[in-house]
């Protein structure tokens, strides 16, 4: 199987939202509106609303189609005001479940790595949690050299951080 790799397009972005949502079920309201300021990301009102927020002053996303041209995983990046400069933050990172173990997370991690090296960015951070569901994740994050920088317990939840130092 064949896998590639292109960006999100405004076009695909139910798409797109509808299988992160299958994958994040459990999403903040701030994680389920960054779908709808990607769509509206050229407007300057909303340009302006990022930016007094602190995030997403930059966001970019791909998908992984199949050889029909399914879904099949997605990465991304965002900016956040305090480290814009020096750092994107990975984004739905995520691959089908039954998809998991073909390499497709593998592809999808080394894309946005290359893309953060490419921009000449200092690390590639992100935020992820202690859910058993992302047991195979945090494995290819430390695989990959996201070491963890700190954790957070909100709730009955625990927030990871990790960040990787690029070349």
């Amino acid at each position: 199987m064949a896998i590639k790799i292109v960006e999100l397009e405004d076009a695909m972005i139910p798409q797109f939202k509808a299988f992160v949502s299958q994958i994040f079920p459990d999403q903040s309201p701030v994680e389920r509106l960054s779908f709808w300021v990607h769509k509206h990301r050229r407007n300057p009102l909303i340009k302006i609303a990022v930016r007094l927020y602190g995030t997403m002053g930059i966001s970019k996303y791909w998908i992984a189609l199949d050889d029909n041209g399914n879904i099949c995983g997605t990465t991304g990046f965002y900016t956040k005001n305090k480290d814009k400069h020096e750092a994107f933050w990975l984004s739905w990172f995520c691959v089908a479940k039954e998809m998991r173990g073909q390499g497709i997370g593998k592809l999808l991690i080394e894309f946005t790595i290359n893309i953060a090296n490419e921009q000449e960015k200092n690390y590639l951070r992100l935020y992820t949690s202690d859910d058993p569901n992302e047991a195979t994740a945090q494995n290819l994050y430390e695989k990959y050299g996201f070491k963890i920088v700190r954790t957070k317990k909100k709730g009955k939840d625990v927030f990871i951080y990790r960040e990787k130092i690029l070349a």
